[in-house]
């Protein structure tokens, strides 16, 4: 079941965004994220977020507006749906999504391609000095009328 973030989320939360950044992005130094761990806990009940609950959570995906500042499912989770379900529930709520991946993350790369989005630019993050792309995905919202759609 996919809903709105409650605080007591917050805990499984972190813990899979840690674990995520750590899994994903082993190019970069893990202090990096634990440096930033606190900061990012400050600001997840600011964000628009929806978690994946199976008697817990297992994924959750992080919106600012309509940019995906985070997108993390549980290791044991993963390639099961969960992560293009929640994309699905960010793309009910916009027309256009962004989203910034590094360029070696080349899993979420084909992730987020799978799902519609396309590479639209390249930059380097300021942050760690990785190359990173900035993903986008036009949403086409169909009204839908007995059997048509509009």
């Amino acid at each position: 079941m996919i809903r709105e973030y409650q605080p007591k989320d917050l805990e499984a939360i972190m813990k899979i965004w840690l674990q995520g950044n750590e899994q994903a992005h082993n190019f970069i130094d893990l202090e990096f994220f634990k440096q930033n761990y606190d900061i990012v806990k400050m600001l997840i009940p600011m964000s628009t977020i929806y978690v994946q609950d199976l008697n817990g959570v297992v994924g959750f995906i992080g919106l600012t507006e309509n940019y995906i500042s985070g997108l993390f499912v549980e290791e044991g989770f993963r390639h099961q749906g969960t992560g293009a379900a929640l994309v699905e529930k960010a793309k009910q709520r916009h027309n256009e999504l962004l989203v910034h991946v590094y360029k070696q993350n080349s899993d979420a790369i084909n992730f987020y391609l799978s799902q519609d989005f396309e590479i639209i630019s390249e930059s380097i993050n300021e942050e760690t000095n990785h190359p990173e792309v900035l993903m986008r995905c036009n949403v086409e919202h169909k009204v839908k009328i007995g059997k048509c759609a509009l």
